[in-house]
Order: structure tokens, then sequence, then C-alpha cells
């Protein structure tokens, strides 16, 4: 706790509390694109569903750039030549540059990084008799990079105001 005198002689004392908090400061925010390609020998008749998620990520800062490297797995949902429902799982790993102008690598700096949504386009060739299938796909992920820089603060939690004693001696009645 520390105390702060007022400026007028006459005045009450005013005792303040502060606590140190640790904090993140937003420095910007930028979004980038990533376009995967790939193509997977699949004994398939049709296509249900795909579903891509974003499994795991590191983040690299450079002057004016962030780089994320990761892994996005895709979920795959189709028909067999036996009339089956099946399910497939690929993992696509994949590098994107990200441009962040006036950015310097720093020890306090944070990157948190989003993805906003992943979508996948695909074409079947579909398997023919001992012939297997071709799944030709291409995931579209959008991604939201913030930046923002590690700092403690103090902050004023609690504010006192304590009079000063009157000189004059307190006035008391008496009860009959």
């Amino acid at each position: 706790m520390s105390v702060v005198d007022s400026s007028v002689s006459s005045a009450s004392q005013l005792y303040v509390e502060r606590e140190k908090i640790n904090t993140l400061i937003h420095k910007g925010e930028t979004t980038g694109q990533l376009v995967l390609s790939s193509e997977t020998c699949i004994n398939a008749v049709k296509i249900d569903r795909i579903k891509a998620k974003l499994l795991e990520k590191t983040v690299h800062l450079f002057n004016n750039k962030v780089i994320i490297r990761g892994i996005i797995g895709k979920e795959i949902f189709f028909v067999d030549p036996q009339n089956r429902l099946r399910f497939f799982q690929e993992d696509l790993p994949f590098s994107l540059v990200v441009d962040f102008p006036g950015l310097k690598p720093d020890g306090k700096l944070e990157v948190q990084t989003h993805l906003l949504e992943a979508r996948v386009d695909y074409i079947l060739h579909p398997a023919r008799y001992c012939l297997p299938g071709l799944l030709r796909q291409v995931v579209v992920a959008h991604f939201l990079v913030v930046v923002a820089e590690k700092r403690q603060l103090e902050v004023v939690t609690k504010v006192d105001l304590f009079p000063r004693m009157l000189s004059a001696s307190p006035v008391y009645r008496k009860r009959c």
C-alpha cells in the first residue's frame, strides 16, 4: 500500500493500493491464405464429405514476416465399390508466410494464429473394376495472425480517503 498526500494542508490523506499485472498489448493483426493441393489413390465410387482441421502448428518470427508451419488433417468419408461407407484420414504438411509490416522479432512478442476456415474442393475419378480411384483435392484455408507484446503494468486496485483528526473535541449528548 502506498500513501499519497493531497496538496492542500487541511485535506484528507489518500491511501492507494497498487498491483502489478501481466498483460498483452495488441500490436496488430493480419490474415493469410493457404492453398494446398493433393492427389490420393482411393478405392471410392462416391465422396460423402471431406472435413479439414488444423492439427498442429509452430510460429517463427522474422523482420516484417510471420512463418506458420504445421499440419492440416483431412477426414474423408467415401463409398466404396461394394456400397459401404468408409473413412480415410490424410495429413498435409504446410508452410505459410504472412507479411506483417513493421514487425521486429523480440522475446516480448506473442503471436496467436487462428484457423478461420478451411474449405476442400475435390474431383473424384471413381474406381472401376480393378482400377483404384483418384481423388484430387484443393484445400483453401484462411488464418488470422495476431501479434501482441507482453508487458507488466501497475494498476490501482483500491483507493481509500481518510480525513485527518479534528482539533476540537467531539460533542457528546447526555441521556437522561
